[in-house]
């Protein structure tokens, strides 16, 4: 079993970043659970540790924050494509794991940066969908488990098609960032896409049109796995590469059973919805997911 786990020592310097201290994140969760009492149309309270997350990746605003949970919550009826078969214990997340390797590297690079890696176990097993519905569970771990500064997103597409390629569609991949940003308000300090092959072309142009300058200068392409083993020491790295560290297949069971863990929280899930007739008032940004702004708008950090 693994931990997602950052030291005191690196929270403590992060919300000193910020200006923050223990207690005034702890007045700040006070104030967003008040906040949340007075939206009947939220279907729970939700816990400290989460609205800390939320707090950290929106650099402490109030206002951001609140946003965020809001659409938390209401995304999962807005693209349910990425979320209806998300429980671990449905077929479909069964799949994601007998095609792929989701792995989540319990060491941080620098101590704060999480990493993950999805590679496909052989051609055509890619599907972009099925693996967001893990992908998100991925964050709701996260949520609970871990303090979220940072990551590093790594796609190894060695055993890729022609025909997964086609998948990769400019809406899917607009829908997948614009809730990784404008919900989760993740900061994505690289992706890296490795083992590229030549067609992968494809994919760079698609990107560009899609991502935010700022955004897409944080794309690798990259023809090797050298991107992986300049993250980590060998002690580290999954054998799969070359390292000394558990393989993608044990990285794979470990998260399985991390998200048993937690299967009570994935099973309220899914009956948790926005009762939309009790909402104070409109959503004010549901231009997220471009079908009333340009996904290109986004703000970056």
């Amino acid at each position: 079993m693994f931990s997602l786990k950052i030291t005191d020592e690196a929270k403590k310097n992060f919300y000193e970043s910020f200006g923050r201290t223990e207690e005034s994140v702890d007045d700040d969760v006070t104030i967003i659970k008040e906040w949340m009492k007075t939206q009947p149309h939220l279907p729970e309270l939700m816990e400290d540790v989460k609205i800390k997350n939320f707090l950290s990746l929106n650099k402490f605003s109030l206002e951001k924050t609140k946003e965020k949970i809001d659409m938390y919550y209401t995304i999962r009826a807005l693209i349910p494509d990425f979320f209806a078969e998300s429980n671990p214990k449905s077929d479909l997340i069964r799949r994601v794991f007998d095609q792929m390797y989701m792995a989540i590297f319990p060491t941080l690079v620098d101590g704060v940066t999480r990493v993950y890696l999805a590679k496909g176990k052989s051609p055509s097993s890619m599907h972009p969908f099925e693996l967001t519905n893990l992908w998100y569970d991925v964050y709701e771990l996260r949520l609970s488990e871990d303090f979220m500064i940072d990551e590093i997103l790594i796609f190894d597409v060695d055993s890729f098609a022609l025909n997964d390629v086609k998948k990769l569609t400019p809406m899917y991949m607009s829908k997948f960032f614009a809730v990784y940003k404008k919900v989760y308000a993740i900061r994505m300090k690289k992706l890296i896409i490795m083992n590229c092959p030549s067609f992968f072309s494809v994919i760079a142009t698609i990107l560009k049109a899609v991502l935010p300058p700022k955004l897409f200068e944080r794309v690798e392409f990259c023809p090797d796995d050298s991107a992986v083993k300049r993250l980590f020491p060998k002690k580290v790295l999954p054998k799969d590469y070359g390292g000394e560290g558990p393989s993608l297949e044990e990285m794979n069971e470990m998260l399985k059973a991390k998200l048993a863990e937690h299967q009570d929280r994935f099973d309220k899930l899914d009956a948790m919805r926005v009762d939309e007739r009790l909402r104070p008032e409109k959503l004010s940004n549901d231009d997220i997911l471009g079908y009333y702004g340009s996904f290109k708008k986004l703000d970056v950090d």
